[in-house]
């Protein structure tokens, strides 16, 4: 009997594909189920699986190798796809495609199956992240091989079999989260002039329903890796968690936006992140600090390459690793405390320190001459200015020479 690891999240389609790989396929099947912060509890989910027909089910948390080996990484880089995407999803993809990667060589087997759907970037993302790590094994997707093509569709099959499934209501919410945020999709939604329903977030308060009174915190950074609030060292799963707790309250981490998926299809999407939309307003203003100005225009486009590497799913690819090592260069010195305001939506920075750090307020004074003289400004000046001068003055000629063309006031009548 051939053996395979599946993932394995409870949803209909995971448990409908669970029960046609062992009963319509013959398959022995174990499960994995990852704890990334979906803030449910799990325990129930290896039960069902053994009752559809799994011969094993594994639970496991992986929250903290989540937000240290995948998260805090993204964080250091300052990678945002298109402005809004802070790649929770994407990067949870990568965690689950590692753990089955090492379940399948412990356990011994050859394939793994998923239930990601044949439509989204997921299938893509996990399956390459496994192709990355163990080419030689081989990927099952029962969504792509069955003739079940809707919802009545699964139900049918899920009636026929007696299976004990709870059939969904009518649900026009798909919601994906973990502990870096949530990603809304509105299967009804598709015109991008509306409004989504008021009551679809799950993390964030309406602004109107957020305090009267501002929140202040002081967020610590140890070489770009967050490592405390307010003096209090906490733990990477407990601060995000806080984090998240906080900025939830004061609705700060909405987005809605129009995004480009893989193959450029336009595609709305509305997150909800207030952790990392908190982290990286501290990293990012820390880094501009410590970091020198030449630095700054490397390391910008260069995080948006990362991002765009990251959500296409390539974060096993040499060129995302190679990006990494000089990611970590650059936050050798990205160490000090950054203080923001959380209020009515908005993070907005209010003051930061390091020990590292570039700004010397009395250079910034423009009125101290202390270090400036006089004769450096006229000197820097007229070198600075002298390209400019020289380039007027060689095209001035030519430029007047050039017949300009003639608008519709100044062509003779009767011309075209």
């Amino acid at each position: 009997m051939p053996r395979a690891i599946m993932a394995f999240n409870g949803d209909l389609e995971c448990r409908l594909a669970l029960h046609w790989l062992v009963h319509e396929r013959g398959y022995e099947i174990v499960t994995l189920s990852i704890n990334l912060g979906q803030e449910t509890y799990l325990e129930p989910l290896g039960e069902a699986a053994l009752e559809l027909g799994a011969s094993a089910a594994q639970v496991v948390d992986r929250r903290h190798q989540f937000l240290e080996d995948f998260c805090f990484p993204v964080l250091q880089a300052g990678a945002v796809y298109q402005q809004s995407c802070f790649l929770g999803s994407a990067l949870a993809r990568f965690v689950i495609a590692q753990e089955l990667v090492r379940v399948a060589r412990e356990e011994g087997c050859d394939v793994v199956a998923h239930a990601a759907a044949s439509k989204g970037n997921d299938q893509v993302r996990m399956e390459t992240a496994i192709a990355a790590q163990n080419p030689g094994l081989r990927v099952l997707a029962p969504v792509r091989e069955w003739n079940l093509k809707n919802l009545e569709d699964k139900l049918n099959y899920a009636r026929k079999r007696n299976l004990d499934i709870e059939e969904p209501k009518d649900q026009p919410l798909a919601l994906d989260r973990n502990l870096w945020g949530a990603s809304l999709f509105f299967n009804e939604l598709s015109d991008p002039w509306y409004d989504p329903p008021a009551d679809s977030y799950v993390m964030t308060r309406p602004v109107e329903q957020a305090p009267a009174e501002p929140t202040i915190l002081t967020l610590t950074f140890e070489s770009g890796i967050p490592v405390a609030i307010n003096g209090e060292r906490l733990d990477p799963v407990p601060l995000v968690r806080t984090l998240n707790s906080l900025g939830g309250m004061h609705g700060v981490g909405r987005s809605d936006v129009v995004e480009d998926r893989m193959l450029g299809i336009k595609s709305r999407e509305i997150y909800e992140v207030p952790a990392p939309t908190i982290l990286w307003t501290a990293h990012r203003d820390l880094e501009s600090l410590v970091h020198s100005k030449e630095l700054v225009q490397l390391r910008d486009p260069l995080s948006r390459r990362y991002a765009e590497l990251v959500y296409m799913g390539l974060w096993f690819h040499d060129a995302r690793r190679a990006l990494q090592e000089f990611v970590r260069e650059t936050q050798r010195l990205v160490t000090g405390d950054v203080r923001l305001k959380l209020f009515k939506g908005a993070c907005t920075v209010q003051g930061r320190r390091s020990p590292h750090s570039l700004y010397d307020g009395r250079l910034a004074n423009q009125t101290n001459l202390e270090f400036f003289d006089n004769q450096w400004a006229q000197g820097f000046t007229s070198l600075w200015a002298l390209q400019t001068r020289l380039a007027a003055r060689q095209q001035r000629d030519h430029l007047r020479a050039v017949p300009r063309p003639l608008d519709d006031a100044s062509r003779p009548e009767g011309n075209p």
